[in-house]
């Protein structure tokens, strides 16, 4: 029985590591923001509640920082503030890491 209980508890332990130092928020519409709570964008998209949602160019929105927001190589737009990346799957966004939340889609760290 002790052997079941300190698997168990590394496991809630490593099982809780990544989301807590990524700091990610799931969102309603189940996407995800590098750190919570999310706020609605006027096109139903979510940026960090700490940011406010500026409108691109192209019509969508970015969180608001400052220089951005800037234009991706891709056509896509990121926030300012922070060096635009590629990320694996080829979409660009704007820090210094790309972070893989559950959804499969990549932030910026």
């Amino acid at each position: 029985m002790r052997h079941f209980s300190i698997v168990a508890l590394l496991a809630m332990i490593i099982g809780a590591v990544p989301l807590a130092a990524s700091g990610q928020a799931l969102c309603p519409d189940g996407s995800y923001v590098s750190q919570g709570p999310c706020r609605l964008c006027p096109d139903g998209t979510y940026v960090s509640a700490s940011l406010s949602c500026v409108l691109t160019p192209k019509g969508t929105y970015v969180p608001k920082r400052p220089n951005g927001p800037r234009l991706a190589p891709d056509g896509s737009y990121v926030p300012g503030g922070a060096p635009t990346i590629l990320c694996p799957d080829g979409s660009y966004v704007s820090g210094t890491r790309c972070v893989l939340p559950p959804d499969g889609s990549y932030v910026g760290k």
